[in-house]
């Protein structure tokens, strides 16, 4: 049901990791003095009775008091999966969770982890973001605390689909909290007065898009940021339209048929959206929706509780959730799914068994439970036909699920190609580029990455 890639034999990560250290050889050397600034992890954190790591796992259990230090992208759901890892830690274990916006995440633990930096033991982590943390040597693989603890913690309530997300290479290097899917925002009154029915089709998005856009107020707003953001937006776009980023044999596909008419109906889109939108990640476009400046919007559902806060809203109990469109009635979603959880950094200083029941006590069944309004649960136990019933949005999450929505490419090389492909893509519906001309160039670049790393060999 998963469309779930792997490596295509044992492929080299040289190229791209040159690369990126490379092009950042100025932030390294932030980072490195961010690490002596900071001390990694704090004096309590680190054995300094001169037993070893491996001494101190046997144990099972922390000698003295602990800090484990984690990075996480924010948002409610996180937010809330960080106090719970703060509130439940292991007796002895002190939790400092620093939170930040996604691409900053992403970029901190890539510089740090490359330099070997022990700054952080926990990180937030996503499928894609494992296969290239984990091809790099960056995670510790969590086979056999998984197993060790599969009873006590109860694992076998999160379905297969999620520890093969948390794989790679035969290893599991994550533990998830939560899971979402791309699913419709929309207007309920502006629906009603302007007398449409929620679109099925992309062709009825875009012609209700262009009704609503009117009296100051957008028609959708999209996250269009040249960047993970713009990926999500897009890749939901052509897997409705029947395509992918390659063939079986990865040959790169972002100038065939699917992607140019995914394309076509971004630009057809793109012209009813906020003036800025070109800027918009999902904390902009949840804004927009929000208060009251688009009427729609294409979102994961990890941000549908905001609608109905009024701290965050002025349009609380107006907004209103479905699956997101097809090509044609019947058809794929232009959804894209995903799940986030933790990983433990290969190189922290602290013991892997704490770091794990840190991680283990903060996503079991009550946290699970407990965060189910802040994102869709991992756990079978909080999926219950109830929540589902009374959760509008994870219905919506669900059916795209079941209906085949995707799952992030997940070879290590995704980074580099999103990098190139999202560029090209911004510019083209930003109107400086031909659509069609620049995703050529992609599938040219797309294919040198995908070389390089040995794919065709």
């Amino acid at each position: 049901m998963f469309k779930i890639y792997k490596m295509k034999g044992e492929v080299s990560q040289m190229r791209k990791t040159l690369r990126k250290i490379i092009s950042g050889m100025l932030a390294l050397s932030m980072v490195f003095c961010l690490a002596s600034c900071s001390g990694g992890n704090s004096p309590s954190s680190s054995s300094t009775d001169g037993s070893s790591k491996a001494e101190s796992e046997e144990s099972g259990a922390p000698e003295g008091d602990v800090t484990l230090n984690m990075l996480s992208h924010t948002y409610a759901a996180l937010e809330y999966y960080a106090d719970q890892m703060k509130t439940k830690a292991p007796e002895g274990v002190t939790v400092n969770a620093e939170m930040t916006n996604y691409t900053d995440w992403q970029e901190k633990m890539r510089l740090n982890l490359a330099s070997n930096a022990a700054s952080y033991d926990i990180t937030y982590i996503t499928p894609q973001d494992i296969a290239e943390f984990a091809a790099n040597g960056w995670l510790e693989p969590l086979d056999e605390y998984v197993e060790k603890y599969w009873d006590e913690y109860n694992f076998g309530d999160i379905p297969q689909y999620l520890w093969d997300a948390y794989s790679y290479d035969g290893h599991i290097y994550g533990i998830p909290s939560h899971q979402w899917a791309m699913i419709l925002f929309y207007r309920t009154d502006l629906f009603d007065d302007a007398g449409l029915s929620v679109p099925e089709t992309l062709d009825e998005l875009v012609a209700d898009a262009e009704a609503l856009n009117k009296d100051g107020r957008s028609g959708i707003t999209l996250t269009l940021q040249a960047s993970d953001m713009l990926m999500v937006t897009y890749q939901s776009f052509l897997t409705a339209c029947g395509g992918w980023f390659w063939d079986d044999d990865y040959n790169p596909t972002f100038s065939g048929e699917a992607s140019l008419k995914a394309i076509d109906y971004l630009q057809k889109l793109y012209q009813y959206t906020p003036d800025d939108s070109s800027g918009y990640g999902n904390n902009e476009a949840t804004v927009a929706m929000g208060q009251d400046l688009a009427a729609m919007t294409m979102m994961q559902t990890t941000r549908s509780s905001s609608m109905n806060d009024p701290e965050q809203s002025t349009v609380v109990g107006k907004v209103a959730f479905a699956s997101a469109p097809s090509l044609e009635k019947g058809g794929a979603s232009a959804a894209i799914w995903n799940t986030a959880g933790y990983s433990i950094c290969k190189f922290t200083e602290n013991d892997i068994d704490t770091c794990f029941k840190t991680i283990a006590n903060a996503t079991d069944e009550e946290s699970s439970i407990g965060g189910a309004d802040s994102g869709m649960p991992c756990r079978e136990a909080a999926l219950t036909d109830e929540l589902l019933a009374e959760r509008t949005d994870y219905d919506a999450a669900w059916k795209a699920i079941q209906s085949g929505a995707t799952l992030r490419p997940t070879i290590p090389e995704f980074s580099e190609i999103m990098e190139v492909s999202m560029t090209a893509l911004s510019s083209v519906l930003t109107g400086q580029g031909d659509a069609a001309t620049a995703m050529a160039e992609v599938d040219k670049e797309v294919r040198e990455i995908l070389d390089d790393a040995g794919y065709y060999d």
